[in-house]
């Protein structure tokens, strides 16, 4: 097995960029349902926001996601780059 393949053995920095990647994934994935949501037709505002997100269940599988999908994204290009 390639040391390269195995994120534990990515250097301090990779794995900060992928985790900080990652949590941007789940932000945009917050993002992207609250514009979908119900609320944001309700003039969007701070107070609405956090409103929002009193109630976990709606928005928490876009954030999972989001958080996933960056992530493997990130694992992919770094497959990617070793493999060249």
């Amino acid at each position: 097995m390639n040391l390269v393949q195995d994120p534990l053995h990515w250097t301090r920095r990779h794995q900060f960029v992928w985790l900080g990647i990652s949590v941007l994934g789940a932000v945009l994935g917050l993002m992207l349902e609250f514009i979908h949501s119900p609320f944001f037709s309700l003039t969007p505002t701070r107070g609405t926001f956090i409103a929002w997100l009193s109630v976990p269940e709606p928005y928490w599988p876009w954030a999972v996601l989001g958080f996933l999908i960056t992530g493997l994204i990130f694992y992919a290009a770094q497959l990617f780059r070793s493999s060249n």
